[in-house]
């Protein structure tokens, strides 16, 4: 979509973090085009989004390992702290996070 990752919202992602992690994406929303949209309605791709999207969610911490060369620990400290700023502050009253 081309936009910042701070735009889409309300994506659950289910499962442990490794190869059966799955994004759900049923009420996902992005702000496109200066307005709020469902991300389904803004990608118009389901193959994508049920293949390539899927994948790319699963292996996403063997890609970090592999383009960092070092483990995928920083981008788990970062959840973390992304996870206690949402418990601390929360969320705006239509939006929600994925913690597990």
């Amino acid at each position: 979509l081309g936009i910042p990752s701070n735009d889409v919202y309300n994506v659950t992602i289910w499962g442990n973090h490794s190869s059966t992690q799955y994004p759900d994406i049923c009420h996902a929303k992005a702000m496109f085009n200066g307005k709020e949209t469902a991300v389904k309605e803004a990608v118009k791709d389901d193959d994508w989004l049920k293949n390539e999207f899927v994948k790319t969610v699963q292996t996403r911490g063997g890609a970090v390992i592999k383009a960092r060369k070092l483990s995928s620990a920083m981008s788990a400290a970062k959840a973390i702290c992304d996870h206690v700023k949402s418990w601390w502050f929360g969320t705006q009253t239509d939006r929600w996070v994925s913690m597990g």
